[in-house]
């Protein structure tokens, strides 16, 4: 369990430079603003792509820790080290469709190994001690966001031109490796009795049909679907919002990332709690009812110091959707059907987030950013009153079970 600590602090360093810098990076290699949509899109569609084979692979052959560790923890990795060798070989529009290649290779290879992931982690942590022990490892990704996003802003405005981006890749590829050296760790246990009992007694239907017909979580997936529709619409162009509308410096950039991973560490060690005490879906939605006021705020943002308080409630308010959003899955899914029920949701997941930047890129392209800012807040409420009216499930009969950030989640977006 501390080897599995240790990998999520490792792990997030990385995914907060991709989450806040990436974008900036393509534009500095000459991308337009759609090249950013599209390269979000593709590296979404990709990691859809990934997950039914992901958890096909592990009901048939098993070895969930070797596919973790050969493709989220070895290819995703590698990827990491592309990004900073591209400018060594490539300018202009090939170098632009190389890092967009690079990055979607990237989403398959990372998340093919999530089925696995998410079937190796129920079984990791003991049951009663899963709340704690989540928010803790989570709070722990919090300080890695904390350092990582101001410095790596120090970095870009430090070292001019291409040189800035080559360091902050190398280090973010070294931070991975030592992510998954610490889940090399790990041993991967044997499931619990009740899935090995129904694996041995129950035939295993086809992927589709058997999620078609749980229609609790069909119903779920498609408030999953409009809610990260509407979070990628914008959530690419937040920091292209600042530096190029509100000529926010590189730091001011990574200052104003730093300040959500803060406020995190406070929603965190206050609705870990409340998750075992009112429930999975009670969190989910409570949290998803204020987190659409988010993007909206930005219609009144006109300087970037502006964004502060944004910051601070998004941190707040997305380290309690963090924690529900996974674990609906995993109160919802029947132990057994795990990796099949986690493969379904983050299949949703990122055709959202490939659908919700071209809608976004187009917004933006013949109305402007305030308007994606308008349609991500109002697609956001949509997703969540879906669940509020239709969808049960998520009551705390069990403590929390296995945690991921969301996909779509890009600070105070």
């Amino acid at each position: 369990m501390r080897a599995f600590w240790w990998d999520g602090f490792w792990a997030n360093i990385p995914e907060t430079v991709l989450a806040n810098y990436l974008g900036l990076y393509i534009i500095a290699l000459g991308a337009s603003t759609a090249k950013v949509g599209l390269m979000a899109s593709l590296s979404s569609l990709f990691a859809a792509l990934a997950f039914f084979p992901g958890a096909r692979i592990v009901e048939v052959f098993g070895h969930r820790k070797r596919i973790v560790l050969i493709f989220g923890g070895g290819l995703a990795r590698i990827a990491l080290f592309g990004l900073a060798l591209v400018p060594f070989f490539w300018d202009g529009d090939k170098a632009i469709w190389i890092v967009i290649a690079i990055v979607s290779v990237r989403g398959f290879a990372g998340y093919f190994g999530l089925p696995a992931w998410t079937s190796m982690v129920a079984d990791i942590v003991p049951i009663g001690m899963r709340g704690r022990f989540f928010a803790s490892r989570n709070f722990g990704m919090g300080l890695a966001a904390l350092a990582t996003a101001p410095a790596a802003g120090i970095i870009l405005d430090r070292y001019s031109g291409l040189g800035g981006w080559q360091i902050v890749w190398l280090i973010t590829f070294v931070a991975g490796g030592a992510s998954t050296f610490c889940f090399a760790r790990i041993p991967d246990p044997a499931p619990h009795a009740d899935v090995v009992a129904s694996e041995t007694t129950e035939p295993r239907r086809n992927f589709v049909t058997d999620i078609l017909a749980d229609r609790n979580f069909v119903i779920f997936m498609a408030a999953t679907l409009i809610w990260n529709m509407a979070i990628q619409a914008a959530g690419p162009f937040f920091n292209p919002y600042l530096a190029h509308n509100l000529h926010a410096s590189r730091l001011m950039i990574g200052f104003l990332a730093a300040i959500m991973p803060v406020a995190s560490l406070a929603g965190l060690l206050f609705f870990g709690r409340v998750m075992d005490v009112r429930g999975t879906r009670w969190l989910m939605v409570v949290t998803g009812l204020f987190i659409p006021l988010l993007p909206a705020a930005w219609l009144f943002v006109s300087e970037p110091w502006h964004t502060i308080p944004v910051e601070i409630s998004a941190g707040i308010l997305w380290a309690g959707y963090g924690l529900a959003s996974l674990n609906m899955v995993m109160v919802m899914a029947p132990a057994e059907k795990r990796a099949r029920y986690a493969a379904a949701f983050q299949t949703v997941t990122f055709a959202g987030a490939f659908l919700g930047p071209l809608i976004g890129g187009a917004i933006i392209s013949f109305v402007g950013f305030k308007a994606v800012f308008a349609f991500s807040a109002i697609g956001r409420m949509l997703g969540t009153l879906i669940i509020l009216r239709f969808v049960g499930g998520g009551e705390p009969r069990e403590a929390p079970a296995a945690v991921t950030l969301s996909a779509g989640r890009r600070g105070s977006g």
